[in-house]
């Protein structure tokens, strides 16, 4: 993966070769050297989670310009072996345990509230987006770790728990699967609950030059805003929208650089509110995902909103306008100013969003601040981080992850 300022983005189907390299019978290996697999490291739930939600992803198209008969083939396999880890990983009080070595022992460890959020988020989307006897499996799992839902107590868990309560009740609600009673009052009771906690930690952090749910930026930034446009989509709470858009457009400002290209936030120093610098090296695919996960979720949004607009115009001309129809008609308008005003750019529209979610893309292909190519097409495996002196040439799995999931994102219309 040598610099190439030249480097074109193939429009070809995606390689999962180094996916595959990467999985073994127990689940996905963490780190490699180069791109082989570092067995001595072992295994992790959150990278199993992850590869989880990527296979899910992927599975979701359903014609074969996206995704071959034989890669899907192989897509099914792989997501037997990830849902085997899932439910290997989970303790019987419905806890995962996230870090394990070669020979399957689990490794010392304290409980990883952000490991509990994405494996619930990544078991719910499974129970609803795939077939058969691995949505039944991912059922089950969820059901497990329900109970776990009111001790998540780090941002990022209690996000994607969010995003997942939400995300489940959508799905039955439109008849995608059936939720008893019980469980569609508790999804309820901590949706609720979590909406209104992320919405007053960003009322508690933001003032006028910091628009955050936390004094700092550091890691997986953009899961947040995703997880309050998610949200927003089920709920319709104004607040919630306003919070995801202005944050989504916060992150964009600090994430874009003085001459228009995107930056993750580097790891070395992050990102605080009490200081002008924005940490440079290194940067970390996982950003460009994150990123690229919330304006896509953005472009859903703001399909709501046109769809309001829509609404509005037609019940107008029709005089046809109720209580309900009024309702809907200042939510759209709401929806527009929120675009138009609050964010940092000057169009919010749906190919905006779709416009820079593709940067995010080509952020892999060169367009970084090195202009080097930080993966290979040819297998789908991904450099882990760019550093001040090139790629980390080392392909582990969350960096391979966070490039097939974006690639996914972006083949979205």
């Amino acid at each position: 993966m040598s610099a190439n300022d030249a480097f074109i983005r193939p429009e070809a189907r995606p390689s999962f070769a180094h996916l595959r390299r990467l999985t073994d019978d127990t689940g996905l290996l963490e780190h490699a050297l180069g791109r082989i697999p570092r067995r001595r490291e072992g295994y992790t739930t959150d990278d199993n989670a992850r590869a989880l939600w990527t296979v899910t992803e992927w599975l979701s198209f359903h014609d074969d310009k996206a995704v071959g008969p034989e890669d899907r083939a192989e897509l099914n396999r792989l997501a037997d072996i990830y849902l085997a880890f899932m439910l290997w990983s989970q303790d019987d009080d419905g806890w995962w345990l996230n870090n394990f070595a070669y020979d399957r022992t689990l490794e010392p460890e304290e409980i990883s509230h952000d490991c509990q959020g994405r494996s619930i988020w990544s078991c719910a989307d499974a129970w609803i987006r795939l077939d058969g006897h691995k949505g039944e499996t991912a059922r089950i799992i969820i059901e497990r770790a329900l109970p776990t839902l009111v001790r998540i107590d780090s941002l990022r868990g209690q996000a994607f728990a969010m995003a997942a309560c939400a995300h489940l009740l959508e799905a039955s609600r439109n008849g995608t699967i059936e939720l008893p009673s019980n469980i569609e009052n508790e999804l309820n009771h901590h949706l609720i609950r979590l909406e209104q906690l992320l919405n007053g930690a960003f009322r508690h952090f933001s003032d006028d030059n910091w628009r955050w749910f936390e004094p700092a930026m550091t890691y997986s930034n953009g899961v947040l805003p995703w997880a309050m446009l998610r949200t927003y989509r089920y709920t319709e709470r104004p607040e919630t929208l306003q919070t995801g858009l202005d944050s989504l457009s916060f992150l964009l400002e600090v994430m874009t650089t003085e001459d228009g290209h995107l930056r993750p936030i580097g790891n070395e120093g992050w990102c605080t509110s009490d200081s002008d610098n924005i940490s440079m090296w290194d940067q970390q695919p996982l950003e460009m995902f994150k990123l690229a996960l919330a304006l896509e979720e953005a472009v859903l949004t703001t399909g709501l909103a046109e769809k309001d607009q829509s609404s509005r115009l037609v019940g107008s001309a029709q005089g046809k306008a109720t209580s309900d129809s009024h309702s809907r008609t200042e939510k759209g308008a709401y929806v527009q100013h929120a675009l138009l005003d609050r964010s940092g750019f000057s169009i919010g529209s749906k190919s905006h969003y779709r416009s820079v979610r593709d940067q995010c893309r080509e952020w892999y292909y060169g367009a970084n601040d090195l202009n080097v190519a930080m993966v290979d097409p040819e297998d789908g495996s991904c450099c882990d981080g760019l550093t001040k002196h090139g790629p980390n040439i080392n392909c582990g799995a969350e960096a391979t992850i966070s490039y097939l999931m974006t690639e996914a994102l972006c083949r979205r219309e």
